[in-house]
């Protein structure tokens, strides 16, 4: 099957989390902060907007262990537009002006709002909500997961009584309380949506592009595996037998134990991969461009027995990549996929990714001083490749420049001079080094863009603390400042 996904254009792009836009309550959301970022992306000249799954968040507030695959985080939704529908008055603000987002008290200060809202709308949206119900499968049965886990205490699936453990396999009568709570949920889902795709259209009608962000593995309490056990490699206690990660790398040298189930890929493989399949085209529908987190695993994975302790001691697996692709684009063959493929790679990876040319990606942080002066050079197409400074995993430019000794600090400055940046800030000589660069897409973090430290770095990975995914902007008021030197800088790099 001859697929090409190389990119075409060059292009400049921004990295900001929903969740790190600014907002009256706290954390950012799909209201009218999201359309004025959209505005200012494009009077500076770019044209691409990369953000973070938008499920469910999980443990550690990582929007890498989502409750489902399917529904967005009612953290996102913005209380300002439900005012303005008159479905709940119009609220103070909250922490508005705090740049770490406190999730806990975020969240119960919204739900009780939105549990508000909704008492309001009853009878007024019936005709939308079931046209929603209609053309979204998975909602009726994550209204039912989310019922049941707030009637848990939030406890993970596996520890729930045996009637709401075992109903995926034996449908058991609904009490009033828990059809509220159905109810409720099916209500939150339909207002994500509509909000999202009210933002969603405006980014089109500006020219920006949305990149998505969709994760391998899914969380272990999630709808995902509730709902299809069958397709993971659990025990008959319902635990997983192995569980995803990655062996000892740069960021840690015990590796990193994220936990996530194994995918069964026999029974995947049996029903035509179809649960794949339908998380990547459903999240198609609402991003423009997807990019493939952890593109490595569709051709070797890393599985670790569920009671080892670290990822030290695993295993590579090789599932049916080729497969699965051939039969993802003969069912929809406009998907547009960028392939995470950092790190330390076979390369049977490679081989997987330039078979369809998907467009690889490049961290600055990691590979300038190989390839740029000690004659390494990675194994690909560098016009069909997305470059950043670095990614949300990564400390921030300022930040890695920081960390350096003054030794190490000198050398990159003497080395893009020599490249012709001379600029008096590093993170500045970076950021123009690599608008510069033959790569289609070019995309920032938005902490770089601003040249801020370690102080707004997003995630450092392998840990969990109250500091990861937290940090958040409280204005644009810099960004603002910076659009017009933006926009001669995008303009000069042709990424206009």
């Amino acid at each position: 099957m001859e697929i090409d996904m190389s990119l075409k254009e060059r292009k400049a792009g921004v990295l900001l989390p929903i969740a790190s836009l600014p907002d009256r309550h706290g954390v950012g959301s799909f209201g009218d902060e999201a359309k004025r970022f959209i505005d200012l992306l494009k009077d500076a000249g770019f044209s691409l907007w990369q953000i973070l799954p938008l499920n469910p968040l999980g443990y550690g507030h990582s929007p890498y262990q989502p409750f489902s695959s399917f529904a967005m985080d009612e953290i996102y939704i913005s209380l300002d537009k439900l005012s303005e529908k008159g479905y709940i008055e119009t609220l103070p603000s909250f922490n508005e002006t705090s740049n770490k987002i406190e999730f806990e008290k975020v969240r119960k200060f919204k739900r009780e709002a939105l549990y508000r809202s909704y008492l309001s709308s009853k009878g007024k949206l019936d005709d939308e909500i079931s046209s929603f119900v209609s053309s979204h499968s998975w909602v009726n049965d994550y209204a039912l997961y989310r019922a049941f886990k707030e009637e848990e205490g939030e406890s993970s699936w596996d520890k729930w009584e045996d009637r709401r453990k075992n109903y995926p396999t034996k449908k058991v009568k609904l009490t009033e309380e828990e059809k509220d709570l159905i109810s409720f949920n099916i209500y939150l889902q339909y207002v994500l949506y509509s909000q999202w795709d009210e933002v969603h259209e405006y980014a089109k009608s500006k020219g920006i592009k949305i990149i998505g962000d969709v994760p391998f593995y899914v969380g272990y309490d999630s709808l995902d595996v509730y709902m299809n056990q069958d397709l993971f490699l659990l025990d008959e206690e319902h635990k997983p037998t192995l569980i995803a990660g990655v062996p000892p790398d740069y960021f840690s040298a015990t590796g990193q134990r994220w936990g996530n189930p194994i995918y069964n890929w026999e029974k995947l493989k049996e029903k035509d991969f179809a649960f794949l399949k339908n998380r990547l085209i459903g999240n198609q529908k609402i991003y423009d461009i997807i990019r493939l987190d952890h593109f490595r695993a569709y051709d070797s994975f890393w599985a670790i027995e569920s009671t080892c302790e670290t990822a030290i001691d695993g295993k590579w697996h090789y599932p049916p990549g080729y497969e699965f692709f051939d039969s993802l684009f003969k069912e929809e063959p406009n998907l547009s996929i960028i392939a995470e493929d950092l790190g330390n790679l076979r390369d049977e990876v490679l081989l997987l990714r330039d078979h369809y040319r998907f467009p690889g990606m490049n961290v600055a942080e990691f590979t300038f001083e190989d390839s740029e002066f000690n004659g390494l050079h990675d194994k690909w197409d560098e016009k069909n490749m997305v470059l950043y400074i670095g990614t949300h995993d990564n400390d921030t430019a300022k930040g890695f420049f920081d960390s350096m000794d003054e030794g190490k600090r000198n050398w990159y400055a003497n080395k893009l001079s020599e490249l012709g940046y001379n600029e008096d800030n590093l993170v500045e000589r970076m950021y123009r080094y690599a608008l510069d660069k033959s790569c289609a897409y070019c995309i920032f973090a938005m902490q770089d863009v601003l040249g801020l430290g370690n102080e707004a770095r997003l995630n450092k990975p392998s840990i969990i603390d109250d500091i990861n995914w937290t940090w958040r902007l409280v204005s644009f008021d810099s960004f603002k400042e910076k659009k017009d030197i933006l926009l001669e800088l995008n303009k000069r790099s042709a990424r206009i």
